[in-house]
């Protein structure tokens, strides 16, 4: 993969910073601007770092780090005052570049652009070869232009990227043709085409007035699918020709401003999402109107915890985007991750009432209650979800299972098993779901051995998981099969070291095969990760008296008489 910033920009200012400061900074500003960059406060880390600079004029160091805070807020105005500041040090940063191309992009000044480029003093290798492109469309001369977006998807994993600017840069330059051509060219050189690409096929037909082609394309790619591209799509096909989304898609400034966004959506996964963010930010400067720049945006403010920030950036779309109810979606995970748990479920009731029809939403009502263990409100959600899916044709196993697990919590066992074998019957090889079932079914003493082939065959799905192999070795101690559970259990407890349930299970396990020392050795780790109260007052019942009167005091059978030697 291409380096795209030389080191991650989040650690490289925080080094650079405490690297060189001079004695005649203010410490103050100094030291609090490098704990609010270490928590990624990216307002805090302005405001002191503002500070410090006031003290110390003439440190590139810092200015870069402030550079970097600025265009983490999203304020590009500020971070060319600050790019300016570094000019007059006689000093380049790859930040700095990066803010004053980008103001040159939005200014459509690609001639200085491209000459910054040729002095040294461009972004990254990719970028600086696509705003090249763009320079070359910008004066006239497509066959140049073409032949870089040609050179950058040679022989690498960049062709469709690289396609897919083509295209938007010849449909920017009003050249539908050629650019529909790039991407049904593209369509037959490659098995794997992005939902962007196939939605800009969409869009190009609609321009070129093929609205047959391009409802039947639309059809046939999206076909039913509710999510926000599709519903974004919809909308413009059936609208057409009132073209006036389309002419927004097909624009110099969506064009340019995707580089951007495609370059952060690379990056998310894969390196400091700071380093995403700057440049989603940056994609968002050049195309204000980009609905995935903002999410985008907010989702890597989300992981970086910096909550009241995302959820900022989710309500900046409109209640009339195809993307509102994605948003919303969004804002309630950013309330619930900052602690405002009420707001969070304030606004899903709000689009439980304003979207009663869509499954999406009560759905994750639903979800949302029953991580907060309010299980009868839970189930509520749960049904009317269901309802609006087989409605619609379209129920999935994961409503049915988590449905499943709050008729089990509500102790209403007979509707949660029949959710259980209905979320089987349409997912047959679903371990989770057949760990769920055989691990109830276990637990209540029912319909044994289908239970543990329930389990067995969630086990070959998922060998790695300590949850379901946690399953099968307890399954077998129900069964009394101490010795062939315990290198099972073993197992379960080197993949989850420090789940508090299958630490004392693997205790249980002990103490049954006479190994008590081991077993009060696991049950005291048991209690040190904090299990849950009801468990934790068990587990010290244990070590008290020991497993066998525990269960006995329980109205069960102690595990001797269970016992079958199976070594």
């Amino acid at each position: 993969m291409l380096k795209f910033l030389p080191h991650s920009i989040f650690l490289l200012i925080i080094l650079s910073i405490a690297g060189m400061v001079r004695a005649e900074i203010s410490f103050g500003g100094y030291l609090a601007g490098r704990h609010a960059l270490s928590t990624k406060d990216f307002d805090a880390a302005s405001t002191y770092l503002s500070r410090a600079i006031e003290d110390d004029i003439e440190n590139p160091e810092l200015l870069n780090g402030l550079i970097s805070v600025q265009v983490s807020l999203g304020d590009i105005g500020a971070a060319k005052i600050s790019s300016d500041n570094l000019d007059l040090l006689g000093v380049q940063t790859q930040l700095s570049n990066m803010v004053k191309i980008a103001i040159q992009l939005r200014n459509r000044d690609f001639d200085n652009a491209k000459q910054q480029i040729e002095n040294e003093q461009g972004i990254n290798p990719l970028l600086d070869k696509i705003v090249t492109g763009w320079a070359f469309a910008d004066q006239g001369n497509f066959e140049d232009a073409e032949t870089i977006f040609d050179e950058i998807g040679k022989g690498s994993s960049l062709a469709q990227f690289s396609q897919m600017q083509k295209a938007s840069m010849l449909a920017a330059y009003g050249r539908y043709e050629s650019a529909l051509n790039t991407i049904e060219n593209l369509e037959k050189n490659s098995n794997r085409i992005s939902i962007d690409t196939r939605a800009l096929k969409v869009q190009l037909l609609l321009k070129l007035d093929n609205k047959e082609e391009a409802t039947e394309y639309f059809s046939k790619i999206f076909g039913d699918g509710v999510n926000s591209d599709a519903a974004n799509l919809r909308m413009q096909v059936e609208d057409h020709p009132n073209a006036y989304a389309i002419e927004e898609s097909l624009s110099l400034e969506a064009g340019i401003a995707y580089a951007f966004y495609a370059i952060a959506d690379i990056l998310k996964d894969d390196a400091d999402p700071n380093t995403a963010l700057l440049y989603v930010r940056l994609a968002q400067y050049l195309n204000e109107n980009s609905q995935k720049a903002i999410l985008l945006a907010a989702d890597l403010l989300e992981q970086m915890g910096q909550y009241d920030m995302a959820v900022a950036e989710y309500a900046k779309i409109s209640l009339s985007s195809s993307y509102f109810l994605s948003s919303e979606l969004g804002r309630v995970g950013a309330l619930r991750d900052g602690g405002k748990t009420e707001a969070a479920l304030e606004v899903l009731y709000y689009l439980s009432r304003e979207f009663s029809d869509s499954g999406i939403v009560h759905n994750s009502l639903g979800d949302f209650l029953r991580r907060e263990e309010r299980y009868s409100e839970a189930k509520i959600a749960y049904d009317r979800a269901v309802d609006i899916y087989r409605e619609n044709n379209n129920v999935s196993w994961l409503v049915l299972y988590a449905r499943g697990i709050t008729h089990e919590r509500l102790q209403e066992w007979d509707k949660a098993e029949a959710d259980f074998r209905n979320a089987l019957t349409i997912n047959p090889d679903q371990a989770n779901v057949l760990n769920y079932l055989g691990y109830s079914l276990i637990d209540r003493g029912e319909k044994l051995d289908e239970a543990m082939t329930m389990i067995e065959k969630a086990v070959s799905l998922q060998p790695e998981s300590g949850y379901i192999v946690d399953s099968l070795a307890w399954g077998l101690f129900k069964l009394g099969k101490y010795e062939t559970a315990i290198p099972h259990m073993e197992k379960a407890a080197e993949l989850m070291p420090v789940d508090p349930i299958v630490t004392d299970h693997l205790g249980d396990l002990y103490w049954a095969v006479g190994r008590q020392l081991e077993a009060k050795f696991q049950w005291r780790r048991a209690l040190s990760f904090d299990p849950e109260l009801k468990d934790a007052t068990r587990i010290r019942e244990k070590l008290r008296i020991g497993l066998d009167r525990v269960l006995v005091n329980e109205g069960l059978k102690p595990t001797s008489d269970l016992y079958t030697n199976d070594k």
